[in-house]
């Protein structure tokens, strides 16, 4: 038992040098030297990270002979030791030639796509596979290619005959052991040495002893790209595109959706959303939803463009403000902005997660996990970014978590956001700046935001920004000091979490927020930019898991606010007047086009909450389990979110198959 163990141990090296080997390769292709040089501390860190992913492939590759070993170890059986041996060469031969190949193929994709392998990948399947091997054969040295894969496998083989070679003397050790009784300092052995391969096993499948597994969070390690492309293997990248792959929706028939939505024919949902502006011509679909649902803007300002600020404020709870009181401090200040300024209280999140909120601002797709799917590497035309970029802005999406999660960097690179500045920006520019393990604290980025619009730029910024300190495990800064809330705060009806220690998580998150955001907005308000920045702030979603919805109007399940800061010359008396009306994250970029947007279009979701020409009684929120609205209203305001759905994934629908 414990000589078929070091086999497997053995085999194991050879893997990780393959690896590794294949690691260096890449580093010689694709990665300057300058780049390396320039970020020296972040090394370390980058190696550790790439000897977890590699030694959970060996884990994923051992388990089978692991299996097999302690099966037939129980058997006791002489032939046993042949058949195993066999089986070891046969099974790590293939694997490390699948391995071999696989990274191959990774290199070159990356060489061609500037990506590890991803869901893309597995359109080689699906659209003539025969037509791209001809354009491969042509385009890439393959014989050469082929030659040096043997030549690199032949003695990989070879190590792997000349570990089994070694199988007779274990045939004699076990013939041997079977004729006397292990002594029990050997059993104490063979017990520590399997008990050890079983952590070591366990620990490696999961690639992690902390809080969380190995995830895609943790190839990023600095804030360069080629460096962070270092760190994961071909096998992972493989792995997770094929989970992507799986994941991935489909677009439903146009008679399907018009079943559910409850319209006869696509003419209806464009009579009910346009009021019968826009009629479809035969078999111009298409274009009838762009007329729908894009917005035409000429060059109507007649102001300068102000720099725009869009904070997605993690769990960022409406109700949560309702129960400020004189010994429970939950604004800590920010009662001041909220009166200065324009807050809606009558405000939905659309979606109700972190993710789903951000693809919905950023791409207003209908269709959930947008990151996670093939149509991520394409730009589409509902990109919040496009008309900006169309009005000469740049466009930076700033946040102070790992930018690979949930793809963000990588979709969002695709959507034309100019910059994506994130954890390892961060921590490079602010060396100081601690953090939890989801992301850098807020105080740190709301910093980094005032600095980056207080710099000189040629063209006006929009940023858009995610917090996320408050968001579990719910880690803050050692140094953080709140005011203690009273015991009779904890037994208040309205929260469903009677666990006091993890009420009071969610409550400090909340609270930390307000204290930060509310530091920030004062320095903010004293700095140049206040004089030319549109600040929007509203939560990503509400807070989950601690209210009562049973003892809390319902009207407030979803509710996040939504705070407006206007620069002083475009104030405007009437647009106090206008903080009840209903509305959600869809009518955001609506409510900028007019003081940002010319000569451009862009998809319009919502409505201009700012519009002093239109009733406030025609305005609705629309989150995704519920609409809101004032009741006379509801019906029609049902209606309207029916056909805009409709003809929205329609649309979609229409897009990506002209695009396919």
């Amino acid at each position: 038992m414990y000589k078929n163990l070091s086999y497997l141990i053995k085999h194991s090296a050879i893997i990780l040098v393959i690896l590794f080997f294949v690691r260096i390769c890449f580093a010689i292709a694709f990665v300057p030297m300058s780049i390396i040089s320039s970020n020296l501390t972040v090394l370390p860190r980058l190696l550790f990270n790439s000897l977890r992913f590699d030694v959970q492939v060996v884990c994923y590759v051992l388990i089978l002979p692991t299996v097999l070993t302690f099966v037939f170890a129980a058997l006791r059986k002489p032939w046993t030791e042949r058949v195993l041996s066999r089986f070891r060469r046969l099974y790590f031969s293939i694997v490390c030639a699948l391995l071999l190949a696989i990274s191959g193929i990774d290199m070159g994709f990356y060489a061609n796509f500037n990506s590890h392998i991803n869901l893309t990948f597995f359109d080689f399947f699906n659209e003539g596979p025969m037509s791209l091997i001809q354009t491969i054969w042509e385009e890439y040295h393959c014989v050469y290619e082929a030659i040096a894969f043997l030549l690199i496998l032949l003695p990989i083989l070879l190590l792997i005959r000349r570990i089994e070679l070694d199988k007779s003397s274990a045939r004699n050790a076990l013939h041997s052991a079977s004729r006397q009784q292990p002594s029990r300092l050997k059993v104490i052995k063979l017990s520590a040495t399997i008990l050890l391969y079983i952590v070591f096993l366990v620990i490696g499948l999961r690639g992690s002893v902390w809080r969380f597994p190995l995830q895609i969070e943790d190839t990023f390690v600095s804030n360069q790209k080629p460096l962070n492309d270092l760190v994961p293997n071909a096998i992972y990248m493989l792995k997770k595109a094929y989970k992507e792959k799986n994941n991935a929706f489909k677009i439903a028939k146009t008679d399907d959706l018009l079943h559910e939505y409850k319209f006869k024919s696509l003419q209806e949902a464009l009579d009910v959303y346009t009021d019968g502006k826009v009629k479809m011509a035969k078999n111009d679909t298409l274009t009838a939803l762009q007329h729908a649902l894009f917005e035409e803007v000429g060059d109507s300002l007649k102001q300068p463009q102000p720099n725009i600020v869009i904070i997605y404020s993690e769990s960022w709870s409406n109700y949560l403000f309702n129960l400020q009181q004189k010994d429970a401090e939950m604004y800590f200040g920010l009662e001041r902005h909220f009166k200065d300024d324009l807050l809606f209280r009558n405000f939905q999140s659309v979606q109700n997660g972190t993710v789903a909120s951000l693809e919905n601002l950023y791409v207003s797709t209908p269709f959930p996990r947008f990151f996670a799917s093939a149509y991520r590497f394409k730009t589409l035309p509902t990109s919040i970014a496009l008309p900006f970029k169309a009005s000469n802005y740049t466009t930076t999406f700033m946040s102070g978590m790992d930018a690979a999660w949930e793809n963000c960097a990588e979709a969002l690179v695709h959507q034309q956001f100019d910059a994506i500045y994130d954890k390892f920006s961060l921590l490079k520019d602010y060396p100081h700046a601690t953090y939890n393990s989801i992301g850098v604290y807020d105080e740190y980025l709301f910093q980094a935001l005032l600095d980056r619009l207080q710099k000189p730029s040629k063209k006006r910024q929009m940023i858009a920004v995610m917090t996320t300190t408050n968001h579990p495990p719910f880690e803050f800064p050692k140094d953080l000091k709140l005011p203690p809330l009273p015991e009779s705060f904890y037994a208040k009806k309205c929260f469903a979490e009677h666990n006091r220690k993890v009420l009071d998580k969610y409550l400090t998150g909340f609270r930390y927020y307000n204290k930060v955001l509310n530091e920030f907005l004062n320095r903010f308000k004293a700095s140049a930019a206040a004089k030319n920045t549109i600040l929007i702030i509203t939560g990503d979603h509400n807070v989950r898991s601690i209210l009562d919805y049973d003892a809390v109007d319902k009207r407030y399940e979803h509710s996040v606010p939504l705070y407006i800061y206007l620069p002083t010359y475009l104030r405007k008396e009437a647009y106090n007047k206008l903080t009840n009306r209903w509305g959600s994250h869809d009518d955001i970029l609506a409510t900028l086009a007019p003081f940002a947007f010319h000569d451009t279009k862009y998809f319009k979701m919502g409505h201009n909450l700012l519009d002093t020409t239109v009733p406030d009684s025609t305005y609705y929120s629309a989150n995704v389990d519920q609409i809101e609205s004032v009741p006379t209203y509801r019906k029609e305001a049902e209606r309207l979110t029916a056909a805009r759905n409709l003809l929205r994934q329609v649309y979609f629908g229409l897009y990506w198959r002209t695009e396919q």
